[in-house]
């Protein structure tokens, strides 16, 4: 039953049941089937903030693009700035600036945000941080590191 879902969770969903049946080469049949099979729903917030494109591996000292997909999932528009911070000791700095205004997204509508990074040390770094602010109620939302890549040598 559902009593043992974390409450940080939307629920359960039902996904139907696994059937599996074969022809053995004696030619008896077999089948297995499953009890009811279900999933976790998380909940979805008001600002999904999703990486559209990341690359996994770059040269150490090449430019490159994060594309951060931002989507609206209220009935209210939202006026987006964003703020990038730089976590310790990592090997990527943002290019251009730290802060910036990103505009409107629209009730249930999304915005694509390109942002250009230099890497500048090889190994495996997080992406990170960056805040976002909804100006029009003041509300942040943080993401501390929203993906990884890997910078080698040239």
């Amino acid at each position: 039953g559902s009593s043992g879902i974390n409450a940080e969770y939307g629920g359960v969903s039902s996904v139907g049941k696994l059937d599996i049946m074969w022809l053995s080469n004696f030619g008896e049949r077999g089948r297995l089937q499953s009890s009811q099979l279900q999933r976790l729903i998380q909940p979805q917030g008001e600002l999904v903030v999703t990486v559209h494109s990341l690359p996994h591996f770059i040269a150490s000292d090449t430019q490159f693009q994060l594309c951060l997909r931002l989507r609206n999932t209220t009935d209210r528009k939202y006026n987006l700035h964003i703020t990038l911070g730089q976590l310790p000791n990592s090997g990527l700095v943002w290019v251009g600036d730290i802060k910036k205004v990103i505009g409107e997204v629209l009730p249930c509508s999304h915005l694509d945000v390109q942002l250009d990074i230099l890497p500048i040390k090889s190994g495996v770094w997080d992406v990170g941080e960056i805040t976002i602010e909804n100006v029009l109620t003041n509300k942040k939302f943080n993401y501390p590191s929203i993906g990884q890549i890997l910078v080698g040598l040239k």
